[in-house]
C-alpha cells in the first residue's frame, strides 16, 4: 500500500513525466537549451528545499492569451540558501512595441520607447533558459508564465514545454486558506497576499519587482508553514501540486 501511494505522489509523477518527455524530445539537437531546463536529475524528495537553487520568474504581457498577446518583459532573481541574490536580478524588455496598448501601458508601466532598447524574443528566451536550467522555478500564478512558455516552444521548436519543477506562491496561499477552513474565493493578487503577511508594498509594478516580491513572499509563506524548521522539497511541492503534475 505504501509503495502504491508513493507512486501517485506529485514528485514521483513529475519524475515519470520528465523521463517520458526526455525519451520523446531529448535527442532534438536544435532544442538542447530546452532539454537542459530539466537539469541532470530531479532532486530527491527529502532534499531541504532552500538548499536548492530557485529562480523567481515573472512575465509582463499585453494580456493573458498567448495566441494573440505578447511578452513585453521578463524579470527574474535567483535564490540560494534561502536568500535572494539581488546581484542576479535581471529585467529584459522585448523589442516589439506592436502589442502595446493604453490598458497594458497603465498596468505594466511599459512604453514603446522602453521596448525599443530591448532585445528580440529569441535572444531573451535563450538567456532565460540558460538561467533556468536545472533550477526550481518559482512564480505567482503559474498560468501566465507556463502558458506563454508553452506557446513559445511550440512556435519555435514544435515541442511541448518540459515538465518543470514549479513552485507557485498563489497556490501555496490558497492551500493555507483552505486548511484554515476559509472560503477559497478571495484576493490572491501578489500585493494583497504580501500585505496579509506584513510585507512592504513596492511603489511600482514590473517583471523584476514582481519576481523579487514573489521570492520574498515564498520565504514568508515557508515561515508561516514551517517556522524555523527547514522544509523538505516534497513537503512544499506535494501540498499544492496534486492537480498540476502531469500524468503519464
Amino acid at each position: 500500500m505504501k509503495r502504491m501511494l508513493s507512486y501517485f505522489k506529485p514528485l514521483n509523477r513529475l519524475a515519470r513525466a520528465q523521463t517520458k518527455w526526455q525519451a520523446n524530445y531529448g535527442a532534438i539537437d536544435s532544442a538542447q537549451q530546452v532539454v537542459n531546463l530539466l537539469g541532470v536529475e530531479l532532486p530527491a524528495p527529502g532534499t531541504p528545499l532552500l538548499e536548492k537553487d530557485i529562480i523567481s520568474l515573472d512575465f509582463e504581457t499585453t494580456g493573458l492569451n498567448p495566441d494573440k498577446d505578447q511578452i513585453l518583459s521578463i524579470g527574474y532573481v535567483e535564490m540560494q540558501n534561502g536568500m535572494l541574490n539581488l546581484s542576479s536580478c535581471e529585467e529584459t524588455f522585448i523589442k516589439d512595441s506592436s502589442g502595446i496598448n493604453a490598458q497594458s501601458a497603465i498596468i505594466n508601466q511599459i512604453t514603446p520607447e522602453m521596448l525599443k532598447s530591448g532585445v528580440g524574443l529569441d535572444e531573451a528566451m535563450d538567456n532565460l533558459f540558460a538561467k533556468m536550467a536545472g533550477k526550481i522555478v518559482l512564480v505567482h500564478g503559474l498560468t501566465v508564465e507556463k502558458s506563454f512558455l508553452e506557446h513559445y516552444l511550440q512556435q519555435r521548436f514544435g515541442i511541448p514545454l518540459p515538465p518543470l519543477l514549479w513552485l507557485d506562491t498563489l497556490l501555496i496561499e490558497k492551500m493555507l486558506v483552505t486548511n484554515r477552513h476559509i472560503r477559497e474565493e478571495g484576493d490572491y493578487r501578489l500585493s494583497s497576499i504580501r500585505q496579509r503577511y506584513g510585507l512592504p508594498e513596492y511603489p511600482s509594478h514590473g517583471a523584476l519587482i514582481d519576481a523579487v516580491a514573489t521570492g520574498e513572499l515564498l520565504l514568508a509563506l515557508l515561515n508561516k508553514c514551517f517556522g524555523r524548521v527547514t522544509p523538505r522539497l516534497e513537503e512544499v511541492y506535494d501540498m499544492h501540486h496534486y492537480d498540476l503534475t502531469m500524468s503519464e
